[in-house]
């Protein structure tokens, strides 16, 4: 959905409300009174208060060559962490850089002295923050030095030759909201002091990961990934693959490139990971995001039945009329238990068998029916519709013309909302497990072109040809990371919402690898290539470890790296801060502790679930909390008495209320039971949350629209101000009754035009509302901002605003 373009608004425009507090004569700007002596300020220190409790998104692990009780974490928004003692403590090392939003770090393995970091989280969420570039160490982190590539945004992969350290190559995967030209594959000789960009694929195209062969540093298999967000604060990006995605290859360290096909899905691909497996230097992994992700083949079969599972078998609860298996002679409650030679012990084994092949095959299937054996042959069809199009076209050559017509008009409006709406996913097909990605063992369900729909590869040439073994691929966009054990290629881990294992070398996975105590959404893991038991997991909870090959787990939750969206304190004196965290809820603690110790994790207090955002607490009494999740789950808890409740709004029927991922609310501030909220309107309770209702028209400016911005006047409780992420502005200025859209303000009137325009409304007449008035602001408007451009440069500074 394209956003329609704004009309010309003179820029100042916005300032319209304001000028009635203005004064006829602008007095002299005044220096603000400080107060507090800047001696005191200056003596202040900031000390941290937790809480360690969740930890916060980790993007990747890096362990020093030869001592695994040393490595270095990258986080998603909390800098760089390195423990030398096996995590028993940890040093912040990236908190004085120009950003601590990462998206990679990297050790020499000739010289663990030496460490790069690349910034800018390389996940495509809506909760990412970009970086500046590539840094390097040369004192195990203790002190940085920018080298570069500063409009990379953010970075997908960062490899250092094994001998040389001086040769490094950098995978810049680009801005994430549009087009920039430092992209793709750089390579320096120097130690980052010269860069080469060795493989160029535009300026929409980054690389996201990469991998060096173990025993030949010159060939490389490098992912490249194109991909995009739009303004809408959605799960998924807008673009989650095209024309740009694929593999390359090299075998001479960069100077030549293959594009590596043969075993891939061959139409648009997305997000790719990959690992080399140390044992064999020829066999890498690969998990593959390909655009026909979740869906089936166009001609798999359909039977037309519908069952349930008993004790041995399958019983049929439905049987549809004219359909395969009614044509067949099966009846509802017959109870399959065999096709072909495969014994069918549920629901699901029948599933599994018909999904496994095509219209048009022929099986024997075996049933009970009323305790007794009976068999039947069984055709194959395509699916009712598809069937009943082609019938329809034999039987009448007018009625196949007529409707070879409609479908191709039908195909040209496809392809014109396409155009329109490029690279929006297909809805989920049949093998989806949630939020874009697909379910694990299905490999033989998809027919004999399954590899066209993604999943985990395996190459046994050092990737030059490859074969899928797996259908699993979990939310790609968001992890697409698979692991091989170092010493055993049959131990294999792919990381997603749940933690994959498979010890048959891909054929099988479960989805039970993190256990009860772990926190989902897994994004880093390292294998120790000394004992494939150990290893090193980081999540959206931190930092987790283990020695017993994933059966129990350590978390290393003494790090306060929690992804605070908003902060908020209470009214008290020995005030609480409360705050939301990305996908760790929302949460309260004390300022200071009667110890002197300062807060610990155990005074922390969970005060909301989900994905936290906004915390409000009640100045009248600091008991009363409010917080919420994603997409306008608001809700309150009074920690006195324990009483909770509901603040999200219900729509009347037939109509349905959109939030953003952040919704925006508030708290009066002239009667603070008073509860604000927007979503595609505004709404309003007049009692802690409960019972809102809307007090707007719709605001957003698409069907896609929602609030992200919401504001009270601190002087008038009419006066209000609403923002949409499609870029609506709206206010109120009498408590939510009547609502001005301000990009519908007038551009200010030519000089010879501003008196006429600038004429109050006579009563009576039918001029919209207010209009008078804006006019009159709006021609007042300019003498009065060049009043205050004091040094007459065109522009207004805030200094010489009053």
């Amino acid at each position: 959905m394209k956003i329609p373009p704004r009309p010309r608004i003179h820029p100042l425009a916005f300032l319209l409300l304001l000028l009635p507090a203005l004064p006829a004569q602008a007095p002299a700007a005044k220096e603000p009174q400080r107060t507090l002596p800047e001696s005191w300020v200056q003596s202040f220190d900031w000390r941290s208060v937790g809480p360690a409790n969740m930890g916060g998104r980790i993007v990747d692990i890096a362990v020093h060559p030869t001592d695994s009780t040393t490595m270095w974490i990258a986080t998603a928004s909390g800098g760089l962490l390195k423990t030398t003692n096996g995590g028993t403590t940890w040093e912040h090392q990236f908190d004085h850089e120009d950003t601590v939003a990462l998206g990679d770090v990297t050790v020499a393995p000739s010289n663990p002295d030496i460490v790069w970091v690349g910034t800018g989280e390389n996940n495509p969420r809506n909760s990412v923050s970009w970086g500046d570039g590539i840094y390097k160490s040369l004192d195990g982190g203790a002190t940085w030095k920018h080298m570069g590539l500063k409009q990379s945004f953010q970075t997908g992969r960062i490899l250092i030759h094994p001998e040389d350290p001086e040769v490094v190559y950098v995978g810049a995967l680009g801005r994430l909201y549009g087009p920039n030209e430092q992209r793709g594959l750089y390579k320096t000789t120097d130690g980052g002091e010269n860069w080469t960009k060795v493989l160029e694929l535009g300026e929409l195209t980054g690389v996201i990961d990469m991998r060096m062969k173990p025993d030949d540093p010159e060939v490389l298999l490098v992912a490249a990934y194109e991909r995009q967000r739009d303004g809408f604060d959605t799960n998924d990006p807008a673009k989650k693959w095209g024309d740009g995605g694929g593999l390359w290859r090299t075998a001479d360290g960069g100077a030549t490139w293959q594009e590596i096909t043969e075993g891939l899905p061959s139409g648009k691909l997305g997000r790719i990971g990959l690992d080399w497996y140390l044992g064999d230097p020829n066999v890498v992994f690969a998990v593959v995001e390909s655009e026909r992700i979740t869906q089936e083949p166009e001609n798999a079969a359909y039977m037309g039945v519908q069952g349930e599972d008993v004790e041995v078998g399958a019983r049929l609860t439905e049987v549809t009329e004219g359909g395969p298996a009614e044509e067949a002679g099966l009846k509802t409650g017959d109870i399959v238990v065999a096709v072909e030679d495969t014994i069918v012990h549920s629901w699901g084994d029948l599933t599994h068998e018909i999904r496994k092949r095509l219209a048009g095959e022929t099986v024997q299937i075996e049933v009970s029916r009323q305790r007794k054996s009976v068999s039947v042959e069984l055709t194959f069809t395509v699916r009712p519709s598809e069937k009943e199009d082609e019938a329809a076209a034999e039987a009448d050559p007018a009625k196949a013309e007529e409707g070879q017509a409609e479908a191709e008009k039908a195909e040209a409006e496809a392809e014109k909302a396409a155009a329109e709406e490029e690279d929006a996913p297909p809805e989920p097909g049949p093998f989806h497990i949630g939020l874009g990605g697909q379910r694990e063992n299905a490999q033989d369900e998809q027919g004999p072109d399954g590899k066209e729909y993604g999943g985990i590869y395996r190459s046994d040439d050092a990737g030059l040809t490859w074969k899928r073994i797996n259908s699993l691929n979990p939310r790609p966009m968001y992890y697409s990371q698979v692991r091989v054990d170092p010493s055993d290629a049959n131990f294999l881990y792919v990381l997603g919402t749940s933690l994959y294992k498979s010890s048959d070398g891909g054929a099988t996975f479960s989805d039970d690898g993190h256990g009860r105590d772990v926190h989902v959404d897994h994004h880093a893991l390292w294998i120790d290539p000394a004992d494939g038991r150990h290893m090193v997991l980081g999540n959206d909870g931190g930092i987790y470890e283990t020695r017993d090959r994933m059966l129990t787990w350590d978390h290393h939750n003494q790090v306060a790296i929690g992804q605070f969206y908003r902060v908020e304190v209470g009214p008290r004196d020995d005030y609480r801060v409360y705050g939301g965290l990305q996908d760790n809820g929302s949460w309260g603690g004390p300022s200071r502790s009667r110890s002197g110790g300062g807060p610990v994790n155990s005074d922390w207090f969970n005060v909301g679930g989900g994905d936290g955002f906004f915390v409000r607490v009640d100045p009248e009494d600091p008991d009363q909390i409010y917080s919420e999740s994603q997409n306008g789950a608001m809700g309150s808890m009074n920690l006195r008495t324990g009483e909770r409740g509901s603040a999200r709004p219900r729509a009347p029927r037939g109509e349905r209320y959109r939030f953003n991922w952040n919704t925006p609310f508030l708290l009066s501030s002239h009667n603070s039971r008073i509860h604000y909220s927007a979503g595609n309107k505004v709404f309003r309770s007049l009692n802690r949350g409960r019972d809102p209702k809307a007090i707007s028209p719709e605001i957003s400016v698409t069907d896609r629209g929602s609030g992200t911005a919401l504001s009270e006047s601190p002087r008038d409780s009419d006066v209000l101000y609403a923002g949409t992420d499609d870029g609506g502005v709206w206010a109120t200025t009498d408590g939510g009754q009547s609502w001005s859209d301000l990009w519908e303000i007038p551009v200010p009137a030519p000089p010879a035009e501003r008196a006429e325009a600038a004429a109050p409304v006579a009563e009576g007449e039918s001029a919209p509302e207010a209009a008078a008035p804006a006019a009159a602001a709006a021609a007042e408007l300019p003498e009065r901002m060049r009043e205050f451009d004091e040094n007459k440069d065109g522009k207004l500074q805030a200094s010489e605003l009053p």
